[in-house]
């Protein structure tokens, strides 16, 4: 099902007093099929309120009261979250509406289920209306009209909100303009200009949405409507700068990272200005949407990441940055396909060369900054945390292997704050693995990118993390047989994280 949460969409036109009733019924029965749609994508509607204008056999002229009773018709479906924007007046609830229409308004103010917005009795005119209407709309829907209609559609236009036109010949109330139909013959001219980003696959939808000579029924022309506004918002929100970039080194960690966050085979990836292919999707996260890019720093190595890393953040400017997919656990610390989220990544590359070949460590360390530091502590307090990580792997097909040759197995998808060691070395030798201790005795993950992208992050005053999942044990038994299994287990903790753990700043 589509998704408008935080959208709100502006039904404006009008209807020709000798308008063929066919198509007058057509107009209204279409805007009680939007409305529905809208609402049940958590959508919302704009509306101003005043008389209802009617032609000689009583019916409407205009749409803004019959999205009004069809959303009270509809409203015990919904929780109350002033679905509606109602634009009115005193001096119009007082001399242009019955009592059973001022009734209706209050009554669903009081049920939250609207806002109403109050013009001041001397500022209304047709030019004013429309600013209040598109000071809170987010996307229009026009159906015949006039000069009104061009003129919010100029308005929405300017703010670079879609606009979608509809052919059904109506004529309009003031009969002033070519309304809908002008804008329909612009959409086909500069369809950029209705829908900004998605504007020229809209295009080839237009003739589909017919309403003149409809091939679907008015339900399926409301939610093919609804989808575009929301393809439209989708695709505006990935064309932004980046709240977080996501980063894999191997191609089946990158795999994991597209299947995770709902890139499909096929979507076109994005290139930078120096040709690395990044892909764009949105997470969605209490308190709004968050964009997203996937990249591959294309090799191992904390000097290919480090470089990368420097690229992507000078060009995409992100807010944040997660580091995801596999590496080496201590056998007697880890288990395989456990997940790791880095509370300190030391670079035990640095040393010192003393006399008699004696080599003195000097190894370097990065830890999160405090905001990061805070974000990790509630993360990891979450009662639910284990639940939805559960729930993440169900809806993947996620599913861990029950035993492994090489070693322990964790029971289920599980994740814990480990202090890892990032190198130039792909560890198979236990001992080795364990001297790293004598750098941080917390060391318990090694692996050969992290260092690189943390302290490229650091230097650019972009917070960063690091998650891993357990392939192998860093010894003889190491292979390729669990780089799947903990690179999946790695993007789901990625994109819970980002839902539930990262606080934006």
């Amino acid at each position: 099902m589509a998704n408008l949460e935080n959208e709100f969409i502006l039904i404006a036109g009008s209807i020709y007093k000798k308008t063929e009733k066919a198509f007058v019924d057509r107009a209204h029965n279409f805007t009680r099929a939007l409305t529905k749609s809208i609402l049940d994508a958590e959508g919302g509607l704009v509306v101003y309120l005043a008389g209802e204008p009617l032609n000689e056999s009583g019916d409407p002229l205009t749409f803004d009261w019959t999205v009004v009773y069809e959303a009270e018709k509809l409203s015990a479906n919904y929780v109350p979250a002033r679905q509606l924007k109602i634009i009115t007046s005193d001096l119009a609830m007082r001399e242009k509406m019955t009592e059973e229409k001022r009734k209706l308004i209050r009554r669903l103010g009081a049920l939250k289920f609207a806002e109403i917005i109050y013009v001041e009795d001397d500022l209304i005119t047709g030019g004013n209306i429309g600013d209040e209407q598109v000071e809170v709309a987010t996307a229009m829907i026009a159906l015949g009209g006039g000069k009104g209609v061009s003129d919010r559609a100029r308005k929405m236009s300017k703010r670079k909100l879609p606009i979608l036109p509809f052919d059904l010949q109506l004529g309009g109330f003031s009969d002033d303009g070519q309304g809908a139909l002008g804008l329909r013959g612009n959409f086909l001219r500069d369809p950029l200009s209705m829908f900004p980003v998605t504007g020229e696959q809209v295009k080839r939808e237009l003739d589909v949405l017919s309403l003149q000579e409809p091939i679907f029924g008015l339900n399926e022309l409301a939610e093919r409507s609804v989808s575009l506004f929301q393809a439209e918002r989708e695709a505006e929100q990935a064309s932004r700068t980046p709240d977080v970039l996501i980063l894999t080194a191997l191609s089946v960690e990158l795999a994991a990272a597209r299947l995770a966050f709902g890139i499909q085979d096929g979507t076109p990836h994005r290139r930078s200005a120096n040709s690395i292919h990044f892909w764009t999707t949105v997470v969605e996260k209490p308190g709004g949407p968050v964009s997203c890019a996937v990249a591959s720093l294309g090799s191992a190595g904390n000097v290919n990441a480090a470089s990368i890393t420097t690229q992507l953040l000078s060009e995409l400017k992100p807010k944040m940055v997660l580091m995801m997919g596999i590496a080496a656990g201590m056998r007697t610390k880890t288990v395989l396909g456990e997940v790791v989220i880095s509370e300190r990544v030391v670079y035990y590359e640095g040393a010192a060369a003393l006399a008699d070949g004696v080599l003195a460590a000097r190894p370097e360390m990065q830890k999160p900054g405090m905001s990061i530091q805070q974000d990790l502590s509630t993360y990891f307090s979450g009662g639910l945390l284990s639940e939805r990580l559960q729930e993440r792997a169900t809806t993947l097909g996620f599913t861990m292997p029950v035993e492994s040759p090489a070693g322990e197995v964790a029971s289920k998808l599980k994740v814990s704050p480990a202090t890892i060691a990032s190198g130039e070395k792909l560890i198979r030798d236990p001992e080795l693995f364990a001297s790293l201790r004598s750098q941080h005795d917390k060391v318990c993950v090694a692996e050969m990118e992290a260092y690189g992208v943390v302290d490229a992050c650091e230097k650019q005053n972009v917070p960063a993390l690091v998650i891993r999942g357990i392939s192998d044990f860093g010894d003889s038994s190491k292979d390729n047989t669990f780089h799947k299994v903990a690179s999946e287990a790695a993007a789901i903790v990625a994109i819970d994280y980002i839902t539930h753990g990262w606080s934006r700043t």
